[in-house]
């Protein structure tokens, strides 16, 4: 029994590293938007409905029915936003269990312990864990917000970078400029400059600050220890922890992608999910009607 159980167990695994979604039928929505979290991966169909896979020990894939516009995922709740921009979150951690926030909201990203989400008059709200003053934003305003472990940045409405809370590697002191895009890790953050270069700074221990030079990107990824940016071919180049998808993924190509924990996903040109590395916990699911 036992032997059996390994064989299949390997199998598994096995069509997983293999596995390259394929378009989904005509009974199927296709991905709009993915979001990666801690031990699980959300995304919103072509029709507004939330779909999440892997670990649900503190009900983050019990997403609240109805229609969305954006979702965001962090370790082990999840939050987004519906058609009337109103915010929803659902989850553990110390963030969930509170009433959700009141108001209209254009962005939202989900962290460890504390959230923070971008009011429609370009006002930051923070709410949960405030330990290192992450969940305590500056006035004024902002075009967009990513949470890290312990603390927060956003891009301000001049194109600015603003950060604050925990900055034991940097990670609150970020380069001056003007950018366009923001992804934040735990203890890293890199960012697009309006001009095309990449930016990274914080921690650097395992070259998760460190992207690769002469590669012009257009969106960009953090994940604990890593980082990720889509090519204007629709290609992936990781640096850090974690490695680029597999070349057979690549030559399909991706419209967008998001990075979690020690995980990543995209959403493939035919509207499909792939994540990487292949476990039984990222292989998504099929994105059906519900």
């Amino acid at each position: 029994m036992l032997l059996a159980y390994l064989l299949a167990l390997i199998s598994l695994v096995a069509a997983a590293a293999l596995h390259v979604p394929r378009p989904p039928s005509q009974a199927t929505h296709t991905a709009a938007q993915v979001s990666a979290g801690g031990e699980h991966t959300c995304a919103i169909d072509s029709g507004g409905t939330i779909h999440c896979w892997g670990s649900n020990r503190h009900g983050q894939l019990d997403a609240p029915h109805g229609r969305y516009l954006a979702i965001s995922s962090g370790d082990t709740h999840s939050c987004a936003i519906d058609l009337d921009l109103g915010l929803n979150c659902w989850g553990g951690g110390k963030f969930v269990g509170a009433a959700n926030p009141q108001g209209r909201f254009l962005r939202v990203s989900a962290g460890e312990d504390h959230t923070c989400a971008l009011r429609e008059n370009g006002r930051l709200l923070c709410v949960g864990w405030d330990r290192y003053g992450q969940a305590s934003p500056p006035g004024g305003a902002w075009l967009e917000v990513e949470v890290g472990e312990d603390h927060t940045c956003a891009i301000r409405a001049d194109g600015a970078l603003g950060c604050w809370g925990d900055d034991s590697w940097g990670q609150s002191n970020p380069p001056a400029g003007e950018y366009s895009a923001l992804a934040i890790g735990d203890d890293h953050g890199c960012a697009l400059r309006r001009d095309g270069q990449t930016v990274c700074w914080g921690d650097d221990q395992r070259g998760q600050s460190s992207p690769p030079a002469g590669i012009k990107l257009v969106d960009i990824a953090s994940g604990y220890d890593f980082s990720c940016g889509l090519t204007q071919s629709g290609a992936i180049r990781c640096w850090g922890e974690l490695d680029d998808p597999p070349d057979e993924v690549q030559q399909v190509g991706f419209t967008s992608m998001d990075a979690g924990h020690e995980h990543a996903c995209g959403i493939l040109t035919s509207g499909a999910v792939y994540c990487w590395p292949p476990s039984p916990t990222t292989v998504p699911v099929s994105l059906a009607h519900r």
